[in-house]
This record gives C-alpha cells, structure tokens and sequence, in this order.
C-alpha cells in the first residue's frame, strides 16, 4: 500500500500575504537594490519544536521596500541538518514606500524522527546581510492515560484538496468556525466514493475508540455512512461500522486492536466531498 511522504506534512504551513506592520527592531537592511533600499527581518527570534510530523513549527521572513523605487527582492534561507524546511526562497516584488507594503512568506520547518534534542540553527539571508534563527528541538511530550493518540501525528489519506492541507485533521483544532483557513481535511474527487482518512504510528498503538468531528451541518455536508479500520500488515480490517450519521461528533468503540495506524473509510457523504475536522484515536484507560 502506498503511504502519504511525511514531507506532506510541512507544506500545510506554507502561505504568503502582505502585512502592513511595522519593522521589528532587529530588522537589517537587505540587499535588493543598489541603495540597499530592501529591509529584512525573521520572526519569531528563536522557535521550539520535536518530532510530531504533523506539528511542524515554522518562521516568517518579511521583506519591505524603505526606497522611492519598485524593486525585486528576494531572501534564501537554509536549515542545519537533519531540520528540513518547506521551502528554501523567497521572491517578491517590493512597491515604492508610499506607504510601505511588507510581504511575509511562512516557512514550515519539519524535525524528522530521530533528531537529537539540541539546538539547529536556520540562517535567512538577503543580499550581505543574515539573521540566523535558533531551533530548539526538544522530546517529544510523553501522553499520559487518556491522551489522543492521533494528535499530530502521521496523517494519510486517499487525496486532499487543494485548498486544506493533510495534517488538517489531526492537529487538535476542532472549531468549525476555522474550517477550510486554519484546519479540516477535504478530499480531492467530488462526486467519488470511498474515500479515507486516517493517521499512522511508528510504533504499535493499543486503540479502541475512534472520534470524528465533521463539517457542519453534519445532515447535509457531513461524511453519512462511512468505516473505522485498523491496518493489519498489508490490509485494512473493518472495527466499527457507521450508516446514515447526522451527527457532528461521532464516537465509535470498538473491542481493544493492536495496530499501526488506523482510518475512517467513506462510502458516502453530503456536499460532494468527505469532510472532516478533526480524528481523534483513543487506547483502554
């Protein structure tokens, strides 16, 4: 069976906009243009992160024009090994301060399992000038009794639209208000059942109950009839079985499994597409 890349996990953080704030303190004149007119700053100063592939932290580099003149910027940034990050350029065009229009682009920065806890440095440079930025990796939190085991780990799925990322619904965020900006899994093929949803381990997990959280109004836009399964080597094995949900959050139990990863599988749902805002995985406590 084929699995999701864990480097899916990092492109969910990617985005661009423009900011109207005001330099950091720290910012450093970047060189753009001749007269140096580009000014260059990284925020946060320093990030924690750890191993969760599904949480990865990130970085934002601004890049502001202070000249009388447009110009075309851009910003390179590299990551100590073995950080991997979502994208390594950023390319903008600057209009003249008048006023001033700065540009923001958001780097995912992944921690791929097995990195040491220590400090990794991530280095933005714009012309001659650089900010570095720390990375702090730090143990993965141990889950007491009770804890969801799928929160930020892993996710797969059948596809993923555009417009979401795959790790929307695994990262803890439950408010449909936040649906499609900051959070939820959507299928890419309208119209075209099964499709799937589910998170993975790199160890055995013990699992037995499964929480799904769906777009609402469940009736018309939620995933309807649809199966947990628990992956067993090279299939997939049906737990617990759904017909006609109308419900927002549907909690499925099901007699103890040990397993690798698990997924809710969709035979129907309203809307055109399978939606999901948030699955939630559960041991005996």
């Amino acid at each position: 069976m084929k699995k999701t890349l864990t480097a899916a996990a990092v492109a969910g953080v990617l985005t661009a906009g423009v900011t109207l704030a005001a330099p950091a303190q720290n910012a450093v004149a970047a060189g753009g243009t001749s007269r140096s007119d580009v000014v260059m700053w990284a925020s946060p100063a320093a990030v924690s992160a750890n191993e969760l592939p599904c949480l990865p932290t990130s970085i934002a580099v601004t890049l502001t024009n202070t000249g009388t003149e447009p110009v075309f910027a851009e910003a390179t940034l590299k990551a100590e090994a073995p950080l991997v990050l979502s994208d390594t350029l950023f390319q903008t065009y600057l209009p003249p301060n008048n006023p001033a229009h700065p540009v923001t682009k958001s780097f995912g920065v992944l921690v791929p399992r097995g990195t040491k806890p220590g400090t990794y440095d991530i280095t933005v440079t714009s012309g001659r000038h650089r900010e570095v930025v720390p990375v702090t990796v730090q143990p993965i939190p141990e889950r007491g009794p009770g804890a969801n085991l799928a929160y930020g780990e892993q996710a797969i799925a059948s596809s993923t639209h555009g417009n979401f990322t795959l790790c929307g619904a695994v990262d803890g965020d439950r408010d449909q208000s936040h649906w499609s900006t900051l959070t939820g899994w959507n299928d890419a093929t309208r119209d075209v059942f099964p499709d799937w949803y589910g998170v993975e381990w790199p160890t055995v997990q013990t699992v037995d109950r499964v929480e799904l959280w769906t777009k609402t109004p469940a009736a018309t836009s939620g995933i309807r009839d649809f199966d947990i399964q628990v992956r067993d080597g090279d299939t997939w094995r049906t737990v617990a079985q759904v017909v006609g949900n109308t419900e927002e959050h549907v909690v499925t139990r099901f007699p103890a499994e040990r397993t690798d990863a698990v997924r809710v599988l969709i035979h129907f749902a309203g809307g055109n597409y399978s939606r999901l805002l948030e699955l939630e995985a559960y041991g005996p406590q």
